[in-house]
Order: structure tokens, then sequence, then C-alpha cells
């Protein structure tokens, strides 16, 4: 009887420990329906992107009605089983949703956004086209992009114009001319240097005769008192002069400009004057001014992103020069330079570089006679001149917030023989004469 009680006790006590494994069971399974119940409730959102004819499915078990936001957008199908999937077809561009709602009273919004063509494809396209331009960014916002910054010139931001216009709804050209805000952080720094080498040599020998006898002056006086005539004499007397003559010389001339402006922004300076001269007309006289110095005007442009930079230069340096021999007025010598060039952020370029050589020969003397070989020297005079120039202008455009600049590099050779310069052009080597060479 004893073994019979004490089986029963183990018996009851195992059934006692398995209801309490399947109430606690029992508990748990309630606390997970009730929270899967609990989020299930809960409005969810879904971003769906799809482009113009292309079809998606999306879930629709346990849907008990659905509804469109825009008509005309997408087309909803519903599968032949009428409750494992929905066929979404997109119909044209544009932005709609799609509410779902459960038999558990969940709500499911589907956020759809139709494109008219893959956005990637459009991205690299635009990148594509875009290239080449400076200061341009590509933003994306949602399903449309935009394209953002300034350009130099109407024609430019006519063209961004018309590029967006080949993707309609989907991109847009905020462009402007001039510059935005992004740019006006940006400090540009162009350096401008006029480099220029003269040599010049002329001599004379022979005899120099009048060109024009008679037709001058003649004066001629009577003393009264002393009763007796005064000295008398005339002007362009047929009366040869020995000419023989030599010159020689050489200069150099350099002049630096700097100008800092904003990226996008046209920069101007000027620097000179102007020289006053009497000129005579007639019985009346009236003044000419005649002006002379630097005047640089640059727009520059900086891509941060591409470390690119467009620059566009209008440069004119002006000096005077010493009066002819038909007039007292000087002349004005002028150099001029106007560009657009695209260059990265620490490169130097040669704008213009200009070496010419001129020789000229004179004869002046007597007809016939001066022209008679070795004895047309007693005759007449013989003149030659030769003149030699090498000049260059050298643009250095620089961030002033940038690293410390290696364009120098470019001009070192340039200003070393400018230093060095004593008179013989023939080892002036500012810059490369020859063509570049292919790489």
């Amino acid at each position: 009887m004893v073994h019979t009680s004490e089986a029963c006790r183990s018996t009851t006590a195992t059934r006692a420990f398995i209801a309490l494994l399947a109430l606690i069971a029992s508990l748990l399974s309630s606390r997970g329906a009730s929270a899967q119940r609990s989020g299930l409730a809960k409005n969810t959102t879904v971003e769906l992107t799809m482009v113009v004819g292309e079809n998606k499915t999306i879930a629709a078990s346990d849907v008990a009605t659905y509804s469109v936001g825009t008509q005309g957008i997408v087309d909803l199908k519903v599968t032949p089983d009428q409750a494992s999937v929905v066929v979404v077809v997109a119909l044209r561009p544009g932005m709609t949703t799609i509410l779902m709602i459960k038999q558990s009273g969940a709500e499911i919004t589907y956020a759809v956004t139709i494109h008219a063509r893959p956005p990637n494809i459009v991205e690299k396209e635009l990148e594509e086209l875009l290239q080449g331009y400076t200061g341009l960014r590509l933003r994306r916002v949602g399903p449309r992009f935009f394209v953002e910054g300034g350009v130099a010139t109407d024609a430019d931001a006519r063209r961004v114009a018309l590029i967006a216009a080949l993707y309609p709804g989907q991109v847009e050209s905020l462009v402007v001319v001039g510059s935005v805000g992004h740019d006006h952080t940006i400090n540009v720094r162009v350096d401008f240097y006029f480099v220029q080498y003269d040599k010049s040599a002329n001599y004379g020998v022979g005899v120099s005769w009048p060109s024009r006898f008679g037709g001058g002056t003649f004066s001629a006086g009577y003393d009264l008192v002393g009763q007796g005539a005064s000295a008398a004499f005339a002007v362009n007397t047929p009366l040869p002069a020995l000419d023989l003559a030599q010159t020689r010389g050489w200069a150099k001339v350099l002049k630096h400009t700097s100008v800092v402006t904003t990226s996008g922004s046209e920069a101007t300076f000027d620097n000179g004057g102007e020289q006053n001269f009497a000129v005579a007309s007639g019985l009346t006289s009236d003044i000419k001014p005649i002006s002379f110095g630097t005047s640089v005007t640059v727009l520059p442009r900086f891509d941060s992103a591409s470390r690119e930079l467009e620059i566009k230069v209008n440069a004119t340096i002006s000096d005077l020069t010493a009066p002819g021999s038909t007039s007292s007025l000087p002349g004005k010598k002028t150099a001029k330079v106007a560009t657009f060039v695209h260059l990265k952020l620490g490169q130097g370029l040669v704008l213009s570089g200009i070496r010419s050589s001129s020789t000229t020969h004179s004869v002046q003397g007597i007809p016939l006679l001066s022209q008679i070989p070795v004895l047309g020297v007693i005759f007449g005079g013989h003149a030659n001149s030769d003149t030699e120039i090498e000049g260059a202008v050298f643009v250095v455009p620089s961030i002033v917030e940038g690293s410390p600049r290696k364009a120098h590099d470019l001009v070192k050779t340039s200003l070393d023989s400018y230093l060095e310069y004593s008179g013989s052009i023939n080892l002036v080597e500012s810059f490369t004469h020859g063509a570049p060479a292919y790489k």
C-alpha cells in the first residue's frame, strides 16, 4: 500500500508540473499575440519607386480594402487567388499613395513615385552633359534632380536650361549668371606678370647731305650808325656733314598685378593716368590727353569638388613712348589680352608669348651717286637698325584659403631671367617657345 501511495503522489506532481508549463506557454502566447495585434494596428508607410511601364507586386494577404490617392498614375490589378499579392502598374510620371487596410485594422500606406526614366540613368547622363562646367552641382531631392550653381555667360545658362528640359518633371535648372551663395565663401587671387625684354642697335655712316637746297629763310641787316651791312645768313645751305655714329642698348620691363575677388564675382583693377599735351590747330590750340597704365578685369569661378578654375580675363597694358621725328606728341605702346581659360588649381598659364626681330636699312644722299658701290659712301649716308623684343603674360590663379601654391614654378624661370638679363636676348628662355609635345 505504501508503494502504491508513493506512485500516486509522483504521478500527481508530474501532472501538476505539466499543467504549470502549459499555463506559462499560454500566457506567453497571449502576450505575443497581443503585441502583434498592437503592432499591426499602427500605421506604416512604405516608399515605392517605379519607372513608367514597370510592374511591381505588393503583399495583399489579409487585406480588407484598399484605396488609390491620385487616379491615373498607377493601376492596381488583383491576382486570381484574390488574396496573396496585388500588381502595381506604373502609367505616367507623378506621385500618389496606395492605402491598404487589413482585417486586423492595421493600415499600410505606400508612397509611390513614378519616374519617366530610371533615376540612376538620368543622373549618369546629367553628369556627362554637364561635364566641363565649373561650379555646377547636381542635387537630388526626392524623385527630382536640381542643377545648382552659377555660370559666366547667358549662353551657358540657356544651355543648362535646355539640358534640364530634356527630362520634364524630373530635372530642374536653378543655374544663374554670376555668383551664388556658396561661391561667396571662396576667395580667388589672380596674379598677372607682364615681362618684356628689348634690345636695339643702330648705326649710321657716310656723308649727310641736305635733302633740299633753297626755299629756306634769309636774314640780313644794315647798320645806319656804322654805315655798314651786318652779317647775313641763309638756312639749308648746301654744306655736307659727316655721319658716323653707333648706338646700342637694352631694356627690361616687369609689371605685376594682383586681383582678389570671390568666386563668380567680376573684379576690375585700374592703375595709370593721363598726360595732357597742347596741340595747335590753325589759330586755335587744344589739350590732348593721352592715357596710359594697367587695366585688368577678371571673372574667376572655382569648383571646390574638382579643384578646377575658370577664368575670364580682359587685360590692357599701355606705356608712353618718345615722340617721333615729325610730331611733338608721344606715342603709346599697348598690349591687350582677352581670353577665357580652364585650368587646375596650382597651374599657371602663358596667355601670350611674343618674340619678334626686325632689321631696317636706309640710304640717304645724292641720287645716283649715293648708289655707287663703295664710292657711294662719299655721296650719301647708310644706316642700319636692329630690334629684338620678347614678351610674355603669365596668369597664376590661387585660392586664398588654399594650401601653398605650386604655380610659382611656372614663372620662376622668367623672373630669374629678368633679374639676370644683361642685354643678350638669345639667352632668354622665359617660356617654352615650341609647341607642347603630345602625351
